[in-house]
């Protein structure tokens, strides 16, 4: 199978942490997404699964692709809890021991107020066994830097720490082939081609 991994296009908050804030794309996060759509309308895509945030079915919606969109809840961002919409600075100012914890990766961090890494990591699991197993010749899939993040790792045999190795940008996808129980990452952040 190939496999596209689709990052929402741009909202209007750049900086800060967004996971389960249910926000809508900006004016430039929907022109990312229509620069995508003779790209990714070529790509013989046979289907397509989505994150049910906002962000996702907006882009989803947007590249007009004809199919059915199947949303995956497994796919959302994680939750950040109590420093979700904030920038790293007003978080490490807010919690400066937690974000010690966090980089130091303990085990099974919880965001405060939200989601743990352990739950989050399940979720990612989870897809990657779906994705493993399905029967599409191309999937597109749209979700969440962090997801996409994972899912890259997860199906390259990388552990999830490796995570951070990666900055998948808004409004550009990567490539893998899967076979075999993972995958190859085959391009990694392509987008639209600037006039």
């Amino acid at each position: 199978m190939r496999l596209i991994l689709l990052r929402h296009g741009r909202t209007g908050l750049p900086g800060c942490y967004v996971g389960s804030s249910d926000v809508p794309l900006s004016e430039e996060g929907r022109n990312q997404v229509l620069d995508l759509r003779p790209s990714l309308g070529a790509m013989q895509i046979d289907s397509l699964l989505v994150s049910p945030m906002l962000r996702c079915t907006e882009t989803a919606s947007l590249l007009g692709l004809g199919l059915p969109v199947q949303l995956d809840p497994d796919l959302r961002e994680i939750d950040f809890g109590r420093w979700e919409r904030k920038t790293f600075a007003e978080i490490e100012a807010q919690d400066p021991e937690l974000v010690r914890h966090w980089a130091a990766g303990v085990d099974d961090f919880r965001f405060p107020e939200g989601e743990t890494t352990a739950g989050f990591a399940g979720r990612v699991e989870a897809v990657k066994n779906r994705l493993l197993t399905s029967d599409a010749q191309t999937l597109l899939l749209v979700s969440h830097g962090g997801v996409i993040r994972a899912l890259i790792c997860a199906l390259l045999g990388l552990s999830l720490e490796k995570y951070l190795l990666f900055q998948v940008a808004k409004g550009h996808y990567s490539t893998m082939e899967l076979e075999n129980g993972g995958g190859v990452l085959t391009g990694f952040n392509l987008g639209a081609v600037t006039k």
